[in-house]
């Protein structure tokens, strides 16, 4: 049967008669919190923005932390600078060409991001933009850092020929 929207009700439908439908998928925000969710936008799923860290990309190899102090200081005080390096492999000890910096207020940040993102660094356009939050490891355990992580738990053939462990049967 097709009906009219004006012959719709008015009200919700009532979520006591089945938990599983669909308003148990669905969730219709208040007209309050509507707004502050158009006013601070986050990013969707397990990762959220940071308003106040920013990731700084494409950085000259040359451009080392205090030449990223020089150029954000100037819009705040920096509570914490992460300029990462290459642990192993050829580039070793040489940076990524990426850092994270954190400011101590997220209006600095954002001062910061609309004043110096896309502008040149040593003849580069620095590409810079909120940080989102990293996802947190779902395995437990410790992890050696350099070392890859098996996915089954299976022996290799080259453990099973050192332990003497044969699969054929000898005949």
């Amino acid at each position: 049967m097709i009906t009219n929207s004006e012959d719709a009700p008015a009200q919700p439908p009532q979520a006591d008669n089945d938990d599983s439908s669909l308003s148990a998928h669905l969730w219709f925000p208040e007209p309050e919190a509507q707004e502050q969710a158009t006013a601070l936008p986050q990013a969707s799923g397990s990762s959220s923005l940071l308003r106040d860290r920013l990731y700084i990309g494409n950085l000259h190899p040359t451009v080392d932390e205090y030449a990223l102090l020089q150029v954000f200081t100037k819009f705040g005080k920096v509570s914490k600078l992460d300029f990462l390096f290459h642990k192993a492999g050829p580039n070793k000890g040489k940076p990524r060409g990426y850092a994270f910096l954190q400011y101590l207020h997220e209006g600095d940040a954002q001062k910061a991001l609309d004043n110096i993102n896309g502008k040149l660094l040593r003849g580069r356009k620095l590409a810079v933009t909120f940080a989102h939050q990293a996802p947190l490891e779902q395995s437990g355990g410790s992890r050696q850092p350099g070392r890859a992580r098996r996915i089954d738990a299976r022996p290799t053939t080259l453990s099973m020929m050192k332990s003497g462990i044969h699969t054929r049967s000898e005949g």
